[in-house]
């Protein structure tokens, strides 16, 4: 499944509560497909037109491989701490 949400959470050494900030990735993945809809029929031609030198494969694979990045992105965590014990926590739920 997609990722819906992404959470980051930053804290630093000095503040003990830090800062929780939670972005609707959702509305960048409608814009992101609407952009790769539209890119489609240019893909297709520019596939036809070059899959007799090789790079037409290539193309031609672009989108499921968009495709399972997208969707692999989900449970996706990333926890970062500094020598200064500042952290930073990016999640997509």
């Amino acid at each position: 499944m997609i990722p819906l949400l992404m959470r980051i959470d930053i804290r630093g050494e000095g503040r003990p509560r830090g800062v929780r900030l939670f972005f609707p990735v959702i509305l960048a993945w409608i814009v992101v497909l609407a952009l790769l809809l539209a890119a489609l029929p240019f893909v297709l031609v520019a596939a036809l037109a070059t899959i007799r030198r090789g790079p037409g494969v290539r193309l031609l694979q672009l989108y499921p491989a968009l495709l399972a990045v997208l969707f692999s992105l989900s449970g996706f965590r990333v926890d970062i701490a500094s020598h200064r014990d500042d952290r930073v926590f990016v999640s997509f739920d």
